[in-house]
């Protein structure tokens, strides 16, 4: 097994330039009277200024050990370290059987003079660093790592370039859908999943690196890059292979429209007349199912009254308007319910901030469900905007003098009768809750279904003593009322809308 210590001496010395020309040193001197071994052309010392020049001279007479070294005997061979001479001494090295010494002289302008008897195997010899070699490596590792550095930078690069503006045609199209609340990690993990980009990495960091579509990734501002991107909730039409300046040009367009149903619910409609309605409007819908969902009671509004009866939980609190219903949910009875009774509580509880409740409401102690029943009277019985504040005036002024209110369209909803017929004395005469014409006091839940003109004029009546409202078309307005305080005043109005037929 290699000697660990010499590989890492090794390394070591190329690293540092140490090595090289060796010489002998003390520890192992060449064997007394032999020849020393001649050293490889490899291992030759090289010239090296202020370092002992190698001589081999003939002397007669041993020379003395110098101050401060050992005792040499002139019949002996000793190897001694030239370090050990002051500058210009001669020290003896050795002397073999011919009568031949060796010395080390320190003279920097001589030649050098190898012995021709040195040994491979003798350890004697020490390397000398050259002056330049160590800087010369560490000038070399340096360049070779820069240049391995910019190689790899190029590389990584060259990589994103791919990633950012891929090779080749746009490919097929894709169906892509962001969700709800879906984050720029979220939308980079789908866009990888879905093949429409080749890292989910890249085009995360791509968009946080710069612009309003993204920017160039630096491997010095990789982490830095912090930019916020957000993309609309959606379906999306995209194709492989684009661009990420393409793919993201797309997403900032937001979804494709969706096709959309329509379906239109008017006011004054009750429960019975919605569900005919819907099942007109949508083919899609069934009967059973409406019903269904109109028994459950999750679903209703939460100004419902508690101890209003299964059958009207819904009457009254389903807002009238135009719906948009995506076609996926067209047959989705429970999803369109539950939109129409959010969309009354969202539109009425704003009603009740803005104009708010009249003190006339507190006054007579009206809870806000039984708000919603004075607006269904008024929704079935105004018709025209304009009389709708007075109507309100009119219930509000008979229910605080204990009066019975005497609507009509009450008494068609009590019999369960359409407005397209007469009303028969024994209707008059009913006693349900729901004929105010026999009943004082308000219905136990609406009639029909409010409009926001009919629950603003509710929350918000207009001024005045109006006791009586009577359909004359009042100022040649088509469909408007006279509003009388007195019994004459009604009798007269009375007369006028018997004239135009409006009253039997």
């Amino acid at each position: 097994m290699a000697d660990k210590s010499k590989r890492w001496r090794v390394l070591s010395e190329f690293i540092t330039g140490e090595g090289g020309p060796v010489v002998p040193t003390d520890d192992d001197s060449p064997p007394s009277g032999g020849p020393a071994p001649a050293p490889p052309d490899a291992l030759r010392p090289r010239p090296r200024r202020r370092q002992p020049t190698r001589v081999a001279v003939p002397v007669s007479v041993a020379v003395p050990a110098q101050p401060g070294g050992p005792a040499l005997d002139p019949n002996s061979s000793v190897a001694l370290p030239d370090h050990i001479a002051p500058p210009g001494a001669v020290i003896v090295a050795g002397i073999d059987s011919n009568g031949v010494e060796y010395v080390f002289e320190d003279d920097p302008s001589a030649d050098p003079l190898v012995d021709p008897r040195y040994d491979l195997d003798d350890r004697n010899w020490v390397r000398y660093r050259t002056s330049w070699g160590g800087i010369f490596r560490i000038v070399l590792l340096i360049l070779l790592a820069l240049f391995a550095a910019g190689w790899i930078r190029g590389r990584v690069y060259g990589w994103i370039d791919a990633q950012v503006n891929p090779a080749g045609p746009i490919g097929a199209e894709v169906d892509f859908n962001i969700p709800n609340g879906a984050s720029t990690n979220d939308v980079a993990t789908l866009l990888a999943s879905n093949n429409l980009v080749g890292n989910g990495t890249v085009f995360r960091y791509w968009l946080r690196c710069g612009g309003d579509t993204g920017g160039r990734i630096t491997i010095t501002g990789f982490l830095g890059c912090n930019a916020e991107r957000t993309f609309e909730a959606g379906d999306y039409v995209l194709n492989k292979n684009m661009s990420f300046d393409a793919l993201v040009v797309k997403l900032d367009k937001g979804p494709v429209p969706e096709p959309v149903f329509n379906i239109t619910i008017p006011e004054g409609l009750r429960v019975t007349e919605l569900i005919n309605r819907l099942l007109e409007e949508n083919d899609r819908f069934n009967r059973a199912d409406l019903e269904k969902v109109l028994a459950d009671k999750s679903l209703t509004s939460k100004y419902l009254d508690p101890d209003v009866p299964p059958f009207f939980w819904f009457e009254g609190m389903l807002f009238p308007a135009k719906y948009d219903v995506p076609n996926r949910d067209r047959g989705n009875e429970r999803k369109f319910i539950e939109r129409m009774s959010k969309t009354f509580d969202e539109r009425f509880g704003a009603l009740l901030e803005d104009p708010g409740r009249a003190p006339v409401l507190d006054e007579l102690g009206l809870t806000n469900y039984q708000v919603v029943i004075v607006a269904s009277l008024i929704e079935e019985e105004a018709k025209i905007d304009a009389d709708r504040p007075k109507i309100a005036r009119v219930i509000y002024n008979r229910l605080l003098k204990g009066e019975k209110l005497g609507i009509d369209a009450s008494t068609y909803y009590a019999v369960g009768k359409p407005f397209t017929e007469p009303l028969l004395q024994s209707d008059l005469d009913n006693t349900s809750p729901w004929n105010t014409r026999a009943v004082v006091g308000l219905p136990p839940t609406p009639i029909a279904a409010p409009g926001e003109a009919s629950l603003r004029a509710a929350l918000q009546p207009a001024d005045g003593d109006w006791m009586y409202y009577v359909l004359t078309d009042e100022g040649g307005v088509k469909g408007a009322h006279t509003f009388a305080t007195t019994e004459a005043e009604r009798a007269a109005a009375l007369k006028v809308c018997t004239d135009l037929g409006y009253c039997g």
